[in-house]
């Protein structure tokens, strides 16, 4: 099966939309804005064109056209994905428009519905439980660095939050290659399609959070991720001082900022920084422990095991063994 082929397939008109257009409910003029209704339950019923799941834990579905979908919550975790065309589309009060080749994803137990869907207005929904999303997601956001566990928190934090993130990604020239290839899978399954669509979807994730860091690097008021790359480039030498005038702020300005945007203090991302650097060496290098600790600016080997073991409740030689043991994790306590 090739993309010309899923194309054609996402805009034959199913059974139940042909039922829609020769009984319509609603108008193609219909907007959620005005429309007021009890926020009703889904269940996890039939996925309609893509009849295979090949993953236990998620499995997509293409929502049905000429009508709207209703408020509504549900117990997994959703990306949606507008295919092609454009909808409405309401998260408890606020109403946008998502446009082609954007994607939201949403908590559990969040309400939200979808206007109107003409006939070019393909949408997608990726039903993820809450274990794959957090095993995936977690397993491949491991770089060492503040930037990086910054954005993955702010993803993976909906895990355990009634919310939602919206991402203007219909520029990104990656993410409807992803989408193709994971509907294609669940249309057309080939022989390790669990691996495959375990493996896309955690590319849906990385690629996500490239569009994620290009919108926050937009935001010149609060420049949060360039402050966060330049304290994971300069860990070792930069202070408030000097990382407040490299970015013609305030030091207590930046003080505020940084602890309103990521929770923590200068001191404590720097500190971060110090140890995901660590943990990275640790891991991935044959570097002697003591090496480690003064590429890493401590002096004092006796000072950094006392710290490493309040962090993460071992000692170094015991992370790294541990490491070597079960392979790639995120470590207790981190």
């Amino acid at each position: 099966m090739n993309y010309k082929t899923l194309e054609q397939l996402l805009h034959t008109i199913e059974p139940a939309e042909k039922l829609y257009l020769e009984k319509p409910l609603f108008s193609d003029s219909f907007s959620i804005k005005d429309y007021i209704t009890t926020v009703y339950m889904m269940d996890g019923g039939a996925s309609g064109l893509f009849k295979y799941t090949p993953h236990p834990e998620l499995k997509l579905t293409k929502t049905g056209r000429f009508r709207p979908v209703l408020p509504h919550i549900h117990p997994w975790i959703e990306l949606g994905y507008m295919f092609s065309g454009s909808c409405e589309h309401m998260v408890r009060d606020r109403v946008y428009t998502l446009k082609k080749g954007q994607i939201y994803i949403l908590d559990s137990d969040t309400p939200h519905s979808i206007g109107y869907l003409g006939e070019n207005d393909i949408h997608i929904s990726i039903v993820i439980n809450k274990p794959f999303f957090t095993e995936v997601f977690f397993h491949h956001f491991s770089e060492e660095s503040v930037l990086s566990r910054f954005l993955s928190d702010a993803l993976s934090a909906m895990a355990s939050h009634d919310n939602y993130l919206f991402f203007p990604s219909e520029d990104n020239r990656r993410i409807p290659f992803i989408m193709n290839e994971l509907m294609l899978e669940h249309l057309s399954p080939s022989g390790n399609a669990p691996s495959i669509v375990s493996s896309l979807i955690s590319l849906l994730f990385l690629e996500l959070v490239n569009v994620y860091e290009q919108q926050s690097s937009q935001d010149t008021e609060s420049p949060l991720i360039p402050i966060l790359r330049y304290i994971r480039a300069n860990y070792l030498t930069c202070s408030l001082i000097s990382t407040a005038r490299a970015f013609s702020l305030n030091p207590n300005y930046l003080t505020t900022m940084l602890k309103k945007k990521t929770g923590m203090t200068f001191k404590e991302l720097i500190q971060q920084q110090r140890f995901l650097s660590i943990t990275g060496q640790l891991q991935n290098t044959g570097l002697s422990i003591e090496e480690i600790a003064h590429l890493n600016g401590y002096e004092n080997t006796t000072y950094f095991y006392k710290k490493f073991r309040q962090e993460y409740h071992c000692s170094p030689k015991e992370f790294r063994e541990r490491y070597r043991r079960t392979g790639p994790s995120r470590p207790e306590g981190s």
